[in-house]
């Protein structure tokens, strides 16, 4: 065996793995400076936000969106005179889904509280990636409308497997695409964002629709109508209220 060419054959193997590492990071590091930097970022605590969203022909309903802490989550959305909320505080979750005949709060079962957890997440899974448990591998550039952008891999630490479209020129996400199983059946969707708007040196896109796995069809939006940045947030609004309160809405600050 010819020792010196393997060794070199390696060593090209090895150089091309850096390069590859490297690149991937560098569009990470572009990605969070755009977005306003890791410190911006790391400061950020808490988050409330309202907006609208389309569930209908010409029908908008009103929502506001509780984060604290990356662990936290509380969801209220209006709908002609009735409120579902949904919540979860940790490894725990629950909701009320007045549209389904009940007033009652009910633990969330194992997948919607899973999906949740992931949504809890405000800093999103490329920010500190390796301590969360995921991995990222760059698969290339893609046009995505006349666009350039890079597309990212994203191994979750559930298991779970997307993609991320960066804008390559702004470095701000334009599309994630996920399949995963939800009830024992397997999910396909995108999610793209778009009018992004700077609030306290970060920025958030201010418009995000859902599609389903035709994307060609219309999904459904929610258009925030505002960002606060490290509101205080009492932790009981995240706790699961009893049976018979006030469907969960004692514990607003």
């Amino acid at each position: 065996m010819n020792f010196k060419k393997l060794t070199t054959l390696i060593c090209l193997l090895l150089a091309g793995f850096v390069s590859q590492s490297q690149s991937t990071d560098e569009i990470i590091n572009g990605y969070l400076k755009a977005m306003g930097g890791k410190e911006k970022l790391a400061a950020l605590k808490t988050l409330k936000m309202t907006g609208n969203i389309d569930i209908g022909p010409d029908m908008k309903a009103p929502c506001t969106i509780y984060l604290k802490e990356g662990k936290k989550m509380r969801f209220e959305l209006d709908v002609q005179g009735m409120k579902l909320v949904q919540a979860i505080d940790g490894d725990s979750g629950w909701y009320i889904n007045p549209f389904g005949g009940k007033s009652d709060p009910e633990r969330m079962p194992p997948d919607m509280l899973e999906d949740s957890k992931e949504q809890a997440d405000f800093t999103g899974p490329l920010y500190n990636y390796r301590e969360k448990g995921n991995t990222v591998e760059l698969i290339g550039k893609e046009d995505m409308e006349g666009t350039e952008t890079f597309k990212l891999k994203v191994g979750k630490k559930n298991g779970d497997i997307s993609y991320i479209y960066i804008d390559a020129s702004s470095y701000l996400e334009l599309k994630e695409t996920s399949k995963h199983k939800f009830q024992d059946k397997e999910i396909e969707a995108a999610s793209l964002s778009s009018d992004y708007k700077s609030v306290d040196g970060i920025m958030f896109p201010f418009s995000m629709e859902t599609r389903g796995s035709d994307e060609a069809s219309q999904g459904q939006a929610l258009n925030l109508l505002t960002v606060e940045v490290n509101p205080k947030i009492d932790d009981s609004m995240f706790k699961m209220p009893a049976a018979g309160s006030s469907s969960g809405t004692e514990g607003k600050k």
